[in-house]
């Protein structure tokens, strides 16, 4: 009897006769691994497991990530601390970012009413320099560590997507990435020195020739590092916006009428905040683009959602 029962043993993924099919979550037997592959799924196509784990082991988890993404940053920045940009003479990238962050903020002259007045560079303590190459270094460091940085993001909340939306987060962390880019940019090359030189101007249309202009260089490179690192991630807005309609989680109509009016007037105050002059000049720079970037994002969400595949 017992050998007659082995050979009409049939194995459970094999057999038409069982009335429901096999747990396919059941990973570490064969049984459940037939069924994945009969059914032509891949593990990284299921849906995310009903497990839900503890506050404390998902606190847990981003601790651990935050600390590693803080070490590649302090690493980041102490390589870009002694990587030289020339061997004839030795200089290190981080004289040089120094330097461009500085002189790209500051003019050397300005003009008011007929007035010119020139504008230089001051110390006022003697550690101040290398403070100042501390700043530049940690700004080196979250640069060259972003990747990372980002890769240790996404691991955190990748559990809790599906398929379509971890591909739709890849999408979105590239085109973030670049608008960083491009809010950092504007910022260095347009909106920081327009507000310093209105600064300069405003004070030599006061004063006149009497004037002696000076700018401290820890507080010109403070100013520098916030505002490119607030304009960069202001232009992460339409990243979320975009995302946050193509799932559904914000209607497409908040962008619009009434409401639309209320982000326009909540962007500009952003952009005032960020910015560094007070003229309104570098507040409409940043706050318009911003804006229609928003919307744009806004409306290309809604349009994907309506015939995207799969609809979000």
């Amino acid at each position: 009897m017992g050998g007659q029962g082995q050979e009409n043993r049939v194995p459970l993924a094999l057999n038409p006769q069982r009335s429901s099919p096999p747990d396919p979550n059941s990973r570490g037997s064969w049984v459940g691994d037939a069924v994945l592959q009969e059914a032509g799924l891949r593990e990284a196509e299921a849906p995310p497991e009903d497990y839900e784990a503890p506050l404390k082991e998902h606190l847990m988890e981003l601790l651990t990530r935050l600390r590693r993404a803080a070490a590649a940053v302090l690493i980041a920045s102490l390589l870009a601390s002694v990587v030289p940009v020339r061997l004839d003479p030795y200089t290190p990238l981080l004289f040089e970012a120094t330097r461009f962050l500085v002189y790209s903020m500051v003019p050397d002259q300005v003009t008011a009413f007929g007035v010119t007045v020139d504008v230089a560079l001051v110390q006022t303590g003697p550690f101040t320099g290398i403070l100042v190459m501390v700043k530049t270094a940690l700004l080196l460091g979250v640069i060259l560590a972003s990747p990372y940085v980002v890769w240790e993001i996404y691991e955190f909340v990748k559990p809790g997507l599906y398929l379509h939306e971890r591909r739709l987060l890849q999408y979105t962390a590239i085109a973030g990435a670049i608008l960083f880019i491009i809010g950092a940019l504007i910022a260095i090359k347009i909106v920081l020195p327009l507000g310093f030189k209105f600064a300069f101007m405003a004070s030599a249309s006061l004063y006149g020739d009497r004037l002696v202009a000076f700018a401290d260089v820890n507080r010109v490179l403070t100013i520098a590092l916030l505002g490119t690192i607030g304009i960069g991630l202001a232009y992460e807005l339409p990243v979320v916006t975009y995302f946050a309609v193509r799932l559904g989680i914000v209607s497409p109509e908040v962008f619009s009428g009434d409401r639309g009016k209320l982000i326009l007037v909540v962007v500009m105050a952003l952009a005032a905040v960020i910015t560094p002059d007070g003229t309104g000049i570098g507040m409409t720079l940043l706050g318009l683009p911003l804006y229609v970037a928003i919307r744009v994002a806004a409306w290309l969400g809604a349009k994907h959602r309506r015939v995207g595949k799969p609809e979000w």
